[in-house]
């Protein structure tokens, strides 16, 4: 069975590495599966002959996101309605708060909706009943091999991600104003990795009384190189500090299953699906305010052994729940359904 993706990217973005590239591969060495995958900035996808013979080949069209133009949109669409192709959506952001018009009919026309988050699929689900939760998925026993130690001398507070969006999305701004609150009474550094270059970012925390180390860049198209990071840096607690906003309520905390899957615990916004991620597997805390922040801080890094709990749930939920080994054939389930 030839499986024709359609993404936003190559493997060194996030969430088309995890949902596309590495899924696709996965599919393919444990069911079988053939599969090509196209993204706007991949040679191919301006040669409409090539898409269009590949298109006409493959039995399951794979969208992932709305992020296309409307001609490629309309083609994809025409292929379902017209030549009776498969149709798969797969939604791991709230992309109707940019397109929604794009993102309605992707929803409404798919044979199955797969939905990154509790928040995406109860929007989708209004538009197409067989819309699945499909949460995004890492390879448990690759970050369970890189498990931190919990008896490190150094204390660590990690951040990983696209440093510059997250930076002008204001996620850093309350986090800088408790880390400093923090150092009053713990000492640790600041690891922010994926800081890319941005100044801005590295200017904000100049004069922080704690040290921060910045990694501009990853190998991120490496599937191991995430884990390796917070192995190498040996994260005590990694933080995912988020707005609250419509968009980002549907977000589908996949930093918070990183860190977990590497037995770390988290502090997470209480924000969108890092409740149900983070919260409900008791591998961490959600905080809103800043006192909050600062209490359950102050609850982990004074026990040691209750982030070697919380990490070592954290790292059982990714085993049970957002792991390649249990995602992977639910999806081939719903491809062969």
């Amino acid at each position: 069975m030839l499986i024709f993706f359609f993404t936003k990217g190559y493997k060194s973005l996030g969430s088309s590495r995890q949902r596309v590239w590495r899924l696709a591969e996965h599919l393919r060495v444990s069911f079988g599966y053939s599969y090509e995958i196209v993204y706007p900035k991949h040679k191919d996808f301006s040669d409409r002959r090539k898409i269009r013979d590949a298109v006409a080949k493959s039995d399951i069209l794979f969208v992932h996101k709305s992020l296309f133009s409307w001609s490629t949109i309309m083609k994809i669409l025409a292929s379902k309605y017209i030549y009776r192709k498969k149709l798969v959506y797969d939604l791991d952001d709230a992309e109707w708060e940019h397109t929604w018009l794009k993102t309605s009919f992707l929803t409404w026309s798919a044979n199955v909706v797969l939905c990154g988050s509790h928040s995406i699929l109860a929007w989708c689900l209004r538009y197409n009943r067989h819309s699945v939760l499909v949460p995004t998925g890492i390879d448990h026993d690759m970050y369970a091999a890189r498990r931190v130690s919990y008896d490190a001398a150094m204390t660590t507070i990690g951040w990983i991600g696209t440093g510059k969006g997250h930076f002008q999305d204001g996620h850093f701004h309350d986090l800088k104003q408790v880390l400093d609150l923090l150092f009053e009474s713990h000492a640790f550094r600041f690891v922010v990795v994926g800081s890319m270059r941005y100044q801005p970012l590295k200017d904000f925390f100049k004069g922080a009384l704690y040290d921060v180390e910045y990694v501009d860049e990853l190998e991120w198209s490496r599937a191991d190189a995430v884990a390796e990071t917070i192995k190498k840096y040996n994260f005590t607690i990694g933080v995912m500090p988020v707005s609250d906003t419509p968009f980002n309520r549907a977000k589908c905390a996949f930093k918070a299953i990183e860190y977990m899957g590497c037995g770390v615990p988290v502090i997470a916004s209480r924000v969108g699906e890092a409740i149900v991620v983070v919260e409900n597997n008791a591998a961490g805390f959600c905080a809103t305010t800043h006192q909050e922040w600062l209490n359950v801080f102050k609850k982990l890094l004074d026990s040691r052994a209750l982030r070697q709990t919380m990490g070592g749930a954290g790292m059982e939920a990714v085993k049970n729940g957002y792991s390649y080994a249990v995602i992977v054939p639910r999806v081939d389930a719903l491809l062969r359904s």
